[in-house]
């Protein structure tokens, strides 16, 4: 199976390829060689563009253009994943891997695995000799996200456990953690084991309440320091040729980021 972040430099059977006609209309779609892409800008035959380069131009049935693009990462993030939960966005994702101080050969642990969207940020940014150890206690989310990270070609770089971190977490001296579950301060003394000593945890909780008894949990385990929380907004700066002017639209509130990392227990 082809993965969708192959080095691939034209279009191949089994390929999943960005359809790009305007900023609305952009599909990831599968090429299999009978099958149609329709939209309400035409149709094209999937088979006709097996062969031709990433980045090529053709047209629609109705002649307008269409890009062939090759999707990133954060292409199937937002339109080519099944996900049934909420998942953390990108702009919380990239700063999560900045705090960690992530590259490849790092060993971390997520706990809340959900359908994966995270775990394929982690794998992405450990490979090649880096590994992800997934826990989640929902099998029909473990499932999905399985098939999501073999979609990516990053199932490889990650175990999934269908186990509950709270009785206990497999790994040890890993070199970070991500933590998104609704009761994050029972699994200080779990992470306190299974970190390095001075490497960083990161929780991703929605709630001021949770942010309140979380610090005082940090505070009260003793095996933690420079406990820091923040939240990062983005917004988009739309661009024409009449006018350059800051979206009307924004995500608002995703969630809170917190942090510290591991010292040795008083």
């Amino acid at each position: 199976m082809t993965s969708g972040l192959s080095d691939n430099l034209y279009v191949n059977p089994d390929d999943r390829v960005l359809i790009y006609i305007d900023r609305r209309r952009r599909w990831i779609t599968k090429i299999e060689k009978d099958k149609v892409f329709t939209s309400d800008r035409g149709f094209i035959y999937l088979g006709d563009i097996i062969g031709l380069g990433y980045g090529s131009r053709i047209k629609t049935s109705t002649k307008f253009d269409v890009y062939l693009l090759k999707p990133l990462l954060i292409d199937f993030l937002e339109k080519g994943l099944t996900r049934v939960t909420q998942v953390i966005y990108p702009k919380d994702q990239g700063f999560i891997v900045m705090l960690l101080g992530l590259s490849p050969g790092s060993r971390v642990v997520e706990v809340g695995v959900g359908t994966g969207n995270t775990t394929a940020v982690l794998a992405n940014i450990v490979r090649p000799t880096g590994h992800i150890y997934g826990y989640e206690i929902r099998k029909e989310f473990l499932n999905i996200a399985r098939k999501n990270l073999e979609i990516l070609g990053l199932a490889s770089y990650v175990t999934l456990k269908l186990k509950d971190a709270k009785e206990g977490i497999d790994e040890r001296d890993v070199d970070g953690a991500v933590i998104d579950v609704a009761d994050p301060w029972d699994l200080l003394e779990p992470l306190h084991i299974t970190l390095k000593p001075s490497a960083p945890v990161v929780f991703f909780i929605p709630s001021f309440n949770q942010i309140e008894k979380l610090y005082n949990s940090l505070v009260e385990h003793g095996g933690y320091i420079d406990i820091r929380c923040y939240e990062v907004l983005l917004r988009e700066i739309m661009l024409t040729r009449e006018a350059i002017r800051p979206s009307s639209l924004m995500i608002g509130h995703t969630g809170y980021i917190m942090f510290a990392r591991k010292v040795t227990k008083v």
